[in-house]
């Protein structure tokens, strides 16, 4: 095992570099690699984690070079093909943010000059995340739709892989990681362990890229998702159950909404939800300790009187963030504490912990009540324009419309368990999603009604 963990993120690289030969676009997977941390072992690839000391800044160094090595050795003709697209409300809501980043940094050096350690590179973490969006919305945009299909689905198998690595050692027990155990339990006299530093990071977009993107199941396509689905079991969170459920239930609602056979949605819900209960079955006959553990889990939380024996989850995260917002200083509420770190404000260690439980607490101590409502209107502004391109387009860019909705609502529910967009060590590919959704109108005139499916022997092999 431990050649494994030595030898995959190596194999991942090439296989990018690989690709990227002919599509430059691969070379962005460098950064979700990296991105992907521990899933994929990616601290022993030595070369991409120097220097150590600019570990939160490193993605975002790599993605600016790779990006412009795309640029350089980019073969891809697309897109003097295509018109340049104007900015749209979500560009408009991002640039909002950078002013008010940049505001809070000139804020921030005037109130705690002389010690303003750290100022500058917290600001280069923080204005990563937005401009990270514009190079990957560029990206995509100068592609043709069927590549960044591919490079999608390139990340979903990628992830697959990191699913059956993750039941490997959270289900069945094998020493797959290295990593602490989050949590150890001991459920019907077996040791079941929790632990979210090496889980599978794109969990969600897989099953809805797999929804979506297969036109009829393959052996293939139904392990990917069968993979993914046991992956997010095997967490024991919720939440997660919650949503992947919701997942299914809006594409096919969606679906039905769009070509009027809203009869055959259901159809095709009581369908999942058949095979969904003999799964549980099954898995309770191979992990039953597992599979029990989760239905306890699920039975505590609905109980009425939860609440009473034990501070709810949700109840903790919020009053926690109430917290970290009654010590923000009065004159920065509406505009947040800006880039400082802990050596400005004793505050800062605080906001991060809560920040990995709940993404909102890190926007409201950065960038305020205002940066609070812009970040809002970014996912309701994306929200109308991917459901209005599912419904008035065809082809890959209603497919990829729908798929980019469904992860922006699996992401805008995960933001209240998680910290998504401003997860530590991967800001500057945080907005991804909603940079491949604001780059789809630049393909609405340049493709077929037909939808491209991608194959994973053509992916691998090419044509």
């Amino acid at each position: 095992m431990g050649l494994i963990r030595h030898i995959l993120p190596y194999l991942l690289v090439l296989f990018f570099l690989y690709k990227a030969n002919k599509q430059p676009l691969f070379l962005l997977g460098i950064p979700f690699l990296m991105f992907m941390s521990s899933s994929v072992f990616f601290e022993n690839a030595k070369p991409f984690q120097v220097p150590g000391s600019l570990y939160d800044q490193l993605i975002f160094m790599w993605l600016i070079l790779v990006w412009l090595l795309s640029k350089t050795f980019s073969k891809n003709q697309f897109r003097k093909n295509i018109p340049n697209s104007r900015l749209n409300l979500i560009d408009y809501c991002v640039i909002i943010l950078i002013f008010i980043t940049g505001i809070s940094l000139s804020n921030t050096i005037m109130n705690y000059y002389p010690i303003v350690t750290g100022i500058w590179e917290e600001f280069w973490i923080e204005i990563s995340l937005f401009a990270g969006y514009f190079i990957i919305k560029d990206w995509f945009g100068s592609n043709t739709p069927e590549v960044v299909v591919d490079f999608l689905y390139s990340l979903v198998l990628v992830n697959s892989l990191t699913a059956v690595l993750f039941i490997l050692h959270q289900g069945l027990h094998f020493n797959v990681y290295d990593a602490v155990e989050y949590q150890t339990d001991t459920f019907e006299g077996q040791e079941i362990t929790r632990s979210f530093w090496f889980m599978p990071q794109f969990l969600f977009f897989s099953i809805a890229f797999l929804l979506v993107f297969t036109k009829k199941y393959s052996f293939v396509s139904i392990g990917l998702l069968l993979v993914n689905l046991l992956a997010i079991v095997i967490t024991y969170t919720i939440s997660s159950v919650i949503i992947a459920i919701l997942i299914l239930i809006t594409y096919f609602v969606l679906n039905g909404l769009k070509n009027g056979k809203l009869a055959s949605a259901v159809k095709n819900l009581t369908i999942y939800a058949i095979l969904g209960m003999a799964g549980v079955f099954i898995m309770s006959r191979f992990m039953p300790a597992n599979t029990n553990y989760l239905l306890s889990r699920i039975e505590e939380h609905t109980k009425s009187q939860y609440t009473v024996k034990e501070p709810n989850d949700m109840d903790v995260r919020f009053t926690n963030t109430a917290n970290v917002i009654s010590k923000i200083d009065r004159n920065k509420k509406l505009l947040g504490m800006g880039p400082v770190t802990k050596s400005q404000s004793e505050k800062f260690d605080e906001m991060q912990g809560n920040t990995a439980d709940i993404a909102w607490s890190g926007v409201i101590f950065r960038w305020g009540f205002i940066g609070l409502a812009v970040f809002l209107l970014i996912y309701v502004f994306s929200s109308f324009q991917a459901f209005n391109l599912f419904i008035k387009c065809q082809g890959t860019v209603s497919h990829l419309a729908l798929t980019a909705l469904l992860y922006i609502m699996s992401q805008f529910i995960e933001s209240f368990v998680s910290w998504t967009f401003l997860s530590g060590h991967g800001l500057a590919i945080g907005l991804w999603y909603f940079a491949v959704l604001s780059a789809l109108p630049r393909f609405k005139k340049t493709i077929q009604a037909d939808t491209y499916s991608p194959n994973l022997q053509t992916l691998i092999f090419g044509k």
